[in-house]
């Protein structure tokens, strides 16, 4: 399997996670963080599948801003009562995929033998470093949820996420 075949089943298996565990939770706004990150994943699967066919790929949009508005509004609005931690599994699932995709772009970008895959290979890095954030997040979220309310502060480490 070459590193993009293998980059776009890690995108798929996140993007599957990603939208069951959106249809485990009744809590809108987590329900709504859970299908922006699985929306993320396909792009970034689509991404892969393009520079894969040598084209050159579209720039989407990520899901960060609306990411961040969810967390505030759930904040503002203390809306963590529907939250139980039965996702935790889940979600410590998701982080460990999250630290290998960022892994596995950062120790494949010398492999990309063009300027283009290489931007995209960073890109995706930096992306799944933010996943990992938001998965995070959400796990003091579920863990912690009085403290989260009245102590996060979400907010993405720089303004180069796509």
């Amino acid at each position: 399997m070459d590193i993009f075949d293998f980059a776009l089943e890690m995108e798929h298996d996140a993007e599957n996670l990603y939208r069951e565990l959106a249809s485990k939770t009744d809590h809108p706004g987590i329900k709504n963080v859970f299908s922006k990150l699985a929306e993320d994943e396909e792009k970034h699967a689509r991404a892969i599948e393009v520079l894969q066919k040598k084209l050159p790929h579209e720039k989407n949009e990520s899901s960060i801003k609306a990411v961040t508005t969810i967390f505030k509004e759930i904040q503002k609005n203390s809306q963590t009562e529907s939250l139980n931690d039965s996702i935790l599994p889940e979600l410590k699932r998701a982080l460990e995929i999250e630290k290998k995709g960022q892994q596995y772009y950062k120790e494949k970008l010398s492999s990309v033998d063009t300027e283009e895959g290489q931007k995209l290979f960073k890109l995706l890095s930096r992306q799944e470093e933010y996943h990992y954030e938001t998965v995070d997040n959400l796990i003091e979220m579920v863990q912690k949820p009085e403290w989260w309310v009245e102590n996060a502060e979400f907010n993405p480490m720089g303004e180069d996420y796509y």
